[in-house]
């Protein structure tokens, strides 16, 4: 689909990938577990070697309200050590080059990073993504996550039945989000402050 000379030298390659090519890069990622609603996988290739790995799927209804369009959520990157400092950037400016020009239909990207995994999300603002608050914002209740065999999980339900769990506060998660339209109107010509919020890139 598209190739790009790595820093280093090597050649990378960006593909769409089936679940099953990608099954042990998520097993890899630090959640283990493929999103929910899965609407495109792309993979960095070197030679046969799968390398990388992004994910896009359907967020929450809630999240295209918030924006005002339709909007994908970045949900899983990972690329494996050994490659160049800087390759998440490429591999998110190639993968979001991807969306524009085969899914037009999307007007909105938003990610998130995770605090409790060391995440800061730096890697979304070098990428020109816009930072948006945080999940749980003005929320009156807490919520909890769940500990069962070093991994996290947001729903008991989501683990097996009858197994000893332990129950910790949600941290919150930094938002980030990307607006794909080349043209924004200026405010007061029907464009909201969300929007103008998440320039494009």
């Amino acid at each position: 689909m598209e190739s790009w000379t790595c820093a280093d030298g090597r050649t990378c390659e960006l593909t769409h990938i089936t679940q099953r090519q990608g099954d042990e890069a998520i097993r890899r990622h630090y959640l283990g577990k493929w999103p929910a609603v899965v609407v495109c996988k792309l993979g960095l290739w070197q030679g046969l070697h799968l390398g990388g790995i992004v994910v896009f799927a359907l967020p929450p209804r809630e999240t295209a309200v918030r924006y005002g369009g339709i909007t994908w959520e970045l949900a899983r990157l990972w690329v494996e050590d050994g490659f160049p400092r800087n390759v998440e950037s490429w591999l998110i400016a190639r993968a979001v080059r991807h969306v524009k020009r085969v899914h037009p239909s999307i007007e909105f990207l938003v990610s998130y990073a995770d605090p409790s995994a060391g995440h800061t999300g730096l890697i979304y603002m070098a990428s020109n993504w816009v930072a948006d608050g945080v999940t749980d914002e003005g929320r009156k209740t807490p919520r909890f996550d769940y500990i069962y065999g070093g991994r996290r999980y947001s729903r008991k339900g989501h683990l097996p039945s009858g197994v000893g769990t332990e129950r910790v506060p949600r941290v919150s998660k930094a938002r980030f989000c990307l607006n794909l339209e080349r043209t924004i109107p200026r405010r007061g010509a029907g464009v909201t402050k969300r929007e103008e919020l998440c320039q494009s890139e």
